[in-house]
């Protein structure tokens, strides 16, 4: 029986318009958050998420529960630039290695080809190998995403994954003046949406 993996392709966007100092810095934080995600999530890491082309990583998982998760914190962790990520579900055709980059197979081809799609629509998450009934949340989450003003994309990367307290710290504001944007953001309908999208994820 053929077993199923999870890859994950992330590539930042615009990077090349950084300065070269920003562009070391970013990879520098990149590698360190890699390996944040590989203690992390370990249990369901099938290879470790791994640096490759640059301003992109790889990394192989064992299902799909985990990916809302993991792709959210990296992007709150890693918000100095714009993130896709892509997801492509499938078998592999190499022996599983270490690290991510050394194996490959549909899983992977999947999740490039939504890579690419991604970013010619400019959507911010993308599904390869998942049938069908993902487009749309994808098409919601990244229209939703690029009507913020940058302020509000920072905000909602942070609230996806820690508390209104930690939120302010990090974003050095008050808590009202979080409940305040979060209120602007419409942030109830935005997390309704948010748990709908993460368990057809999760289902598919």
């Amino acid at each position: 029986m053929t077993t199923t993996y999870v890859a994950l392709i992330g590539d930042a966007v615009a990077s090349r318009r950084l300065s070269s100092a920003a562009r070391g810095r970013l990879q520098a934080d990149l590698r360190a958050r890699l390996e944040g995600v590989n203690r992390r999530w370990g249990r369901v890491v099938a290879a470790r998420f791994g640096l490759t082309l640059g301003d992109q990583f790889q990394g192989l998982l064992t299902g799909a529960e985990p990916l809302w998760e993991l792709t959210h914190w990296l992007r709150a962790e890693l918000a100095q630039v714009d993130w896709v990520v892509a997801a492509g579900r499938g078998a592999i055709h190499t022996p599983l290695a270490r690290t991510a980059p050394e194996v490959d197979g549909p899983c992977f081809h999947r999740a490039r080809e939504a890579l690419e799609a991604a970013k010619r629509r400019r959507l911010l998450l993308a599904f390869g190998g998942f049938g069908t009934g993902l487009e749309g949340f994808a098409e919601y989450y990244s229209a939703l995403y690029w009507g913020w003003t940058p302020r509000q994309r920072r905000a909602a990367s942070l609230l996806r994954v820690a508390q209104p307290a930690e939120v302010a710290a990090r974003l050095k504001i008050g808590r009202s003046a979080v409940s305040h944007l979060a209120r602007r953001m419409g942030w109830k309908l935005v997390a309704a949406g948010d748990a709908m999208f993460r368990q057809r994820v999760s289902d598919a």
